[in-house]
């Protein structure tokens, strides 16, 4: 390899890694607030909306880094269809098609997001749910087309990434069911008529103030005459 070939490989491998990194966190942030995890109360609170936001941005500017130089890289010889074209690249082709189909869902995850206004929450979180399949995809693409699958320190990425998401993903299975279990035990009992243990009694302190205001507007009515 020339000096241009070295450049372009080793961007191409550390944009695919950081990227994967980078989805990870976005993936892992996405379940641990679909779970309502958070930091101790003593902390801040670091995992919100925006920080989930920001992680998918910072891997989708990574994912074109890498896509870009795996294209410009003289080495591998990647044309444009063998890039953006399922099954059409000479290079372990299944393998480079599942990275490919990952892309366009993505995408299509991203012009969701700005048409939410438009298909409504439901439809966007149906679409949402699409990321999971997303991080599957990457990280067969991953193992089965990266150079740097056999080093100790690129199976410690994957390996360390599956556990993280799986471990959020099988809480998150079992979170509903035990949310329902924890809501309902806890939630006041209903009277018959419907309304609430303490509506009635806050009703009705309500009506005696009401009445002893009204007695008094009327008797500093009378001592005025």
């Amino acid at each position: 390899m020339n000096i241009w070939e070295t450049v372009t490989w080793n961007v191409a491998r550390a944009g695919g890694f950081t990227a994967y990194v980078l989805l990870t966190l976005a993936v892992a942030v996405g379940l641990a607030l679909s779970t309502q995890l958070q930091s101790p109360s003593r902390w801040p609170r670091l995992l919100n909306s925006e920080l989930h936001n920001f992680l998918t941005l910072l891997s989708a500017i990574f994912i074109v880094v890498h896509v870009l130089a795996v294209w410009v890289d003289p080495f591998t010889r990647f044309g444009w269809s063998e890039v953006f074209i399922p099954l059409v690249s000479h290079y372990r082709s299944e393998w480079m098609a599942l990275g490919i189909v990952a892309l366009y869902l993505g995408i299509a995850i991203g012009i969701s997001t700005w048409l939410r206004p438009l298909i409504g929450y439901t439809w966007w979180r149906r679409l949402h749910v699409l990321t999971l399949g997303i991080y599957a995809l990457v990280t067969v693409h991953g193992i089965g087309t990266g150079s740097d699958t056999q080093t100790w320190w690129g199976l410690g990425i994957y390996l360390v990434s599956v556990v993280l998401v799986g471990s959020l993903l099988f809480r998150r299975l079992l979170a509903p069911a035990s949310k329902r279990k924890h809501t309902s035990s806890h939630l006041p009992s209903r009277r018959a008529d419907g309304a609430l243990p303490g509506s009635a009694r806050a009703l009705d302190g309500a009506r005696v103030i009401a009445a002893n205001v009204k007695d008094k507007n009327r008797a500093e009515g009378a001592r005025m005459k």
